[in-house]
């Protein structure tokens, strides 16, 4: 029984420390964030398994204009997702939307190349990471700049 027990903690043990090296590796890649995804519409031919509520945190990085989406903590599959940013750019969630995002999440809309559109969350610290390569969605959830005051 012991021995059993032994052998199930050494092997969760070496599964865990496979799982952080590749996470490491992954986020060497590029400038990868932690975020929660979910479709938009009813279904989405490049990840069926993706639903309407929001995904467990997972990992992804921009690479060009593909989104690789690290998902699973021992057996990783990365998802590839050729995706546009959709016209509503970067816009702020209720921090009890998304769950597990940081206190001020933030969200893009994607349209992926099989027509589908999927939503992506994160911390709003990784605004930028968020958008890739296409920058100007980032900035048009900005607060508005103070008012100059009057010279009289």
């Amino acid at each position: 029984m012991q021995m059993s027990l032994l052998a199930v903690a050494f092997v969760a043990l070496v599964a865990s420390g496979i799982a952080a090296r590749r996470r490491r590796r992954f986020c060497r890649v590029g400038a990868a964030f932690r975020c929660r995804l979910r479709i938009c519409g009813l279904t989405c031919t490049t990840w069926r398994l993706l639903t309407r509520r929001w995904s467990r945190p997972m990992w992804a990085t921009w690479v060009g204009d593909v989104l690789v989406v690290r998902r699973g903590p021992v057996f990783d599959r990365e998802i590839e997702l050729r995706a546009t940013v959709t016209s509503a750019g970067v816009y702020a969630l209720a921090p009890n939307d998304a769950r597990w995002c940081g206190h001020h999440p933030v969200a893009v809309g994607l349209t992926v190349s099989d027509g589908s559109c999927v939503e992506v969350a994160t911390d709003g610290e990784a605004r930028m990471a968020l958008v890739g390569p296409f920058l100007a969605a980032a900035i048009n959830d900005l607060p508005q700049a103070p008012a100059r005051r009057r010279q009289s």
